[in-house]
């Protein structure tokens, strides 16, 4: 009887022990791994796109909220100065509506790296949306070559380098990682003329990539 009541003590005991145990070396594993849970310190981010190419939001070791490149993990920005470009960005988009004036064909050569690195920097890699993205490269020539625009009886002329583009364009080339060489856009709108406004919103305006219709 007494060997009995041991018996089934022991069965009791494993019963609880082992799945108890489990659970502990299970929860050890995900902490150590990362798997089983998401990162409580991460978000998604606030632009909608899912499928790794847009940037995340996570704390750093110094309690600093920071978003993160997704092709390259040491390269990141601070979530601080969101506000302040985002303020900019809607700024720029209405001095745009009002300086934008019509140009038959625009055409720029751009330079695919530096050109992909800064629409990535400028849109937070892509974690943000912002009616509009400066390219601005009059200095020192690592995105844009140069740019042209030629009117209806075929005269050309150099115009600035420094270009415009709407979000869903950016977006495109972002999500993409496109080796952009040319930028086109027929009937669109410049900034007085001089900056070209790359806008796939605008409905009368033709935007090619490398020679490919975008929009």
């Amino acid at each position: 009887m007494k060997k009995r009541l041991i018996l089934t003590t022991l069965i009791m005991l494993f019963t609880v022990t082992i799945p108890a145990k489990a659970d502990f070396w299970k929860k050890l594993k995900n902490a150590i791994t990362g798997t089983g849970s998401s990162n409580s310190s991460s978000s998604s981010n606030s632009s909608g796109k899912s499928g790794g190419t847009r940037g995340y939001l996570i704390t750093d070791e110094y309690g600093t909220k920071i978003i993160v490149n997704p092709f390259d993990k040491n390269d990141y920005q601070y979530e601080k100065d969101i506000y302040s470009r985002e303020r900019n960005a809607i700024y720029k988009h209405r001095d745009l509506q009002g300086t934008g004036t019509k140009v038959n064909y625009i055409e720029c050569r751009i330079i695919p790296g530096g050109f992909l690195y800064e629409i990535g920097r400028r849109s937070f890699y892509g974690y943000v949306e912002f009616p509009v993205y400066e390219i601005i490269d009059f200095i020192d020539k690592r995105y844009v070559l140069g740019c042209f625009s030629r009117d209806k009886s075929g005269k050309e002329k150099e115009i600035s380098g420094d270009v415009y583009l709407d979000h869903k364009l950016a977006m495109y080339i972002w999500d993409n990682q496109l080796t952009v060489t040319t930028l086109a856009m027929k009937n669109g709108k410049a900034e007085n003329g001089n900056f070209a406004w790359f806008d796939s919103t605008n409905p009368e305006a033709e935007i090619y990539i490398n020679g490919k219709k975008f929009n």
